[in-house]
């Protein structure tokens, strides 16, 4: 029996005098009962770990997928080679890394600082914004055939909405897309030579896609870029008066589409899953024109050329606007 337990304690360590040692240099790494990634995990070990790795592999130029080694109790287990590193002593072993190269695809923790919803999820997928604006007139007047006298253009003031997703392939949490929408309106007056004037009220209601891009973002602050087109729908009331109190009203509507632009900064979470926004957008109203079916009973408010039609070209326009965003 004597002789038996000094015969088995050479041969363990001549195996150690005949092998290498090896280093774990990701978080977890399993020992796993057959040489597949499916297979029965018989321990793990920490990063900074050694086990063991027979000479004859431990001298390979490029060790097998999987190496042999042994687990605590001595049964024969395999280990993935990409998770080890072999110290052999020598220069070739300035070739393998000590850390994982990339992801460590065991490393399980998360990154601080830990959300304080954990374990529910808290991140937001969807924006809704509504902010106030305030542009500039495009200046589109109808021809009244009239020399002015002064003319009188407001700001275009209204409202603007976005409602956006983040879009599926995006992992960064920087691309959305949806719908925008806008209503604006602006009053002008102008007073012709002959003693008369004109008040016209424009409206415009305005909806479309939207794509943004966070090209900048912080814990505080993010700012944006976005594109994308509306189709518009245009509304303008003329009232035509007369110094001797003749007055006269029309309708006209029209379509028109416009390409647009905006640049916008969120300041994060100023109130629970709500942003303040600021920025500005840039559109360009393509050429389009807007009719009236309404008879014309005072011709002589209108001059003898008087049309049914509005007619404007490519009207380019730069707005501002402040608001809110909520993210769910």
């Amino acid at each position: 029996m004597k002789n038996f337990l000094l015969a088995s304690l050479f041969l363990f360590f001549a195996g150690k005098a005949f092998s290498y040692d090896a280093i774990i240099i990701v978080f977890e790494a399993p020992l796993l009962k057959e040489p597949k990634l499916n297979s029965k995990v018989l321990q793990t070990l920490k990063k900074g770990s050694r086990v063991y790795v027979p000479n004859e592999i431990g001298k390979l130029n490029q060790l097998p997928d999987f190496v042999q080694t042994y687990d605590r109790v001595g049964n024969l287990a395999y280990i993935p080679a990409k998770y080890i590193k072999v110290i052999t002593n020598e220069l070739s072993e300035n070739e393998t890394p000590i850390t994982y190269p990339k992801h460590d695809p065991t490393d399980y923790r998360l990154e601080e600082p830990i959300p304080s919803t954990y374990p529910f999820d808290d991140n937001s997928f969807y924006r809704v914004s509504v902010a106030m604006s305030l542009g500039s007139n495009t200046k589109s007047p109808y021809n009244y055939n009239s020399t002015f006298a002064r003319q009188n253009f407001s700001e275009e003031a209204g409202a603007r909405f976005n409602f956006t997703k983040k879009v599926k392939f995006d992992n960064y949490d920087r691309f959305y897309f949806g719908l925008f929408g806008a209503i604006t309106t602006c009053n002008n007056t102008i007073n012709f030579q002959n003693n008369n004037s004109s008040r016209e009220n424009r409206s415009i209601i305005r909806v479309g896609p939207v794509a943004t891009y966070d090209f900048f973002k912080s814990s505080n602050y993010r700012m944006s870029l976005g594109t994308g087109f509306t189709y518009n729908y245009h509304k303008s009331s003329l009232k035509m008066s007369a110094s001797n109190g003749d007055s006269e009203e029309r309708l006209f509507t029209g379509y028109s589409l416009s390409p647009f632009a905006s640049s916008v900064i969120q300041m994060m979470d100023v109130f629970p899953k709500t942003d303040l926004i600021g920025g500005a957008d840039f559109n360009l109203f393509l050429p389009h024109s807007q009719k009236s079916s309404d008879a014309i009973n005072v011709p002589t408010l209108w001059g003898a050329d008087a049309t049914n039609q509005i007619s404007a070209g490519a009207k380019p326009q730069v707005s501002f606007f402040i608001g809110a965003q909520v993210k769910y």
